[in-house]
């Protein structure tokens, strides 16, 4: 019995010091383990800073500015500050009001003008964007607001002008004649253009605006008179609640179109011939581009001037591209409601030959100095300009001694 309990206790005794043991060697193996991973840890954080893996952080700020109105295409208004602590960084127009306006280079950040009409005080006083700063997927944000100064502007209204231009020269729509403006109050009421030579031949243009309701033309004749013939057409509009042409007629010749409008896409329904046309209209509502299934024009503008046309018919491409002065066009500031607008639409209905004859010429910031028109479908021309102090032409010289325009302001 003595020997069995010595056993117990010799037992017992052994087991308690191999739990003790174990134990100590547990709390040994926890501490060099605790240990060895801090180490690891401290080595895997210093590789990864030596690697660039810390965490990427991306800066940038707010921008209010003022700036005057009327700036030109592509000119700097600000650097988008953009900071980041590794790696590069890039810059995205997020949003913009008005939709159009900025442009942004990805890798500088310069914030430039991409359409000047948008910086004209009378159309807008505020623009807005918010322009990204992005280093993979850290992003911030930079609200920027520009305020416009307006400037006192010498508009002097023009009262017309009086060409030397021969019958031999192609004259471009109202542009090249002896021009004649009637005004109704502040808007323009009639637009004449003529010309003649010394064997009394004449050819001339009329735009009379018959009817405006709601500062909306209704109702626009354009006449064309020459020695032989005269030809006349009236033009009939009607709007939407949301002041936009639902539709369109003529008459002698009758043509008759709904508009249905989807986004910046219209299709003209035809009422007479079942012959529709499709168009497409830019972020000002200007027409760009409009097609009758088998021909196809185009039009592309730099800010208001427009820079190249594009026709092709019958599977014959015409193009013709323009160059201008950095000068003021007396015609832009003539007030004709939303004569531009109705013209845009009459050329879609398929009246060509007043397509070739029409250069944007109201519409225009600047002056034209050379049409390019290397198939011949358009009109090649050059001019050269004199200016009065305001940067309005007094004289323009058209093409190589066929005559020169002579321009009235009130």
């Amino acid at each position: 019995m003595l020997i069995r309990k010595v056993s117990v206790f010799l037992n017992a005794t052994f087991h308690t010091q191999y739990r003790w043991q174990t134990f100590k060697n547990m709390r040994e193996i926890n501490y060099y383990t605790i240990l060895s991973l801090f180490i690891i840890g401290v080595f895997f954080q210093s590789c990864s800073s030596e690697n660039g893996m810390e965490e990427i952080t991306v800066s940038t700020s707010d921008i209010n500015l003022t700036m005057d109105e009327s700036p030109s295409n592509n000119q700097l208004i600000t650097t988008i500050e953009g900071v980041t602590n590794a790696g590069e960084i890039t810059f995205d127009l997020l949003s913009e009001t008005p939709v159009g306006a900025f442009s942004v280079d990805q890798e500088t950040g310069n914030l430039t003008v991409a359409n000047s009409y948008f910086f004209d005080y009378e159309n807008y006083q505020n623009l807005t964007a918010t322009v990204t700063v992005n280093n993979g997927d850290v992003t911030k944000q930079s609200l920027i607001n520009i305020t416009l100064n307006d400037l006192l502007e010498n508009d002097l209204l023009l009262l017309g002008s009086t060409s030397t231009v021969s019958l031999e020269s192609p004259s471009p729509f109202i542009s090249d004649f002896s021009t004649e403006l009637a005004y109704n109050g502040a808007y323009l009421g009639r637009w004449g253009s003529c010309i003649g030579d010394l064997n009394s031949d004449y050819y001339c243009d009329l735009l009379r605006l018959l009817e405006v309701i709601d500062e909306k033309v209704t109702v626009l004749r354009l006449l064309a008179t020459s020695t032989n013939d005269v030809d006349f057409l009236n033009i009939f509009m009607t709007y939407d609640d949301t002041n936009r042409i639902n539709s369109i007629r003529t008459y002698e010749p009758d043509t008759y179109y709904q508009i249905e409008y989807d986004n910046q896409n219209l299709t003209f329904i035809d009422q007479i011939n079942n012959t529709n046309k499709t168009a497409s209209l830019d972020n000002q509502n200007r027409v760009i581009d409009w097609s009758d299934g088998n021909d196809f024009f185009s039009v592309e503008y730099d800010g208001a001037n427009l820079i190249s046309k594009t026709y092709t018919i019958n599977g014959v491409t015409h193009t013709t591209s323009y160059e201008y002065d950095n000068k003021r066009n007396p015609f832009k500031t003539i007030s004709a409601l939303n004569l531009e607008q109705v013209l845009d639409y009459f050329r879609v209905i398929g009246f060509y030959s007043y397509t070739r004859r029409s250069n944007n010429i109201s519409g225009n910031i600047n002056n034209i100095i050379k049409i390019n028109a290397p198939n011949g479908f358009f009109q090649n021309q050059i001019y050269e300009y004199e200016y009065n102090t305001d940067d309005y032409p007094s004289i323009k010289y058209v093409g190589d001694n066929e005559g020169e325009v002579i321009f009235t302001y009130q």
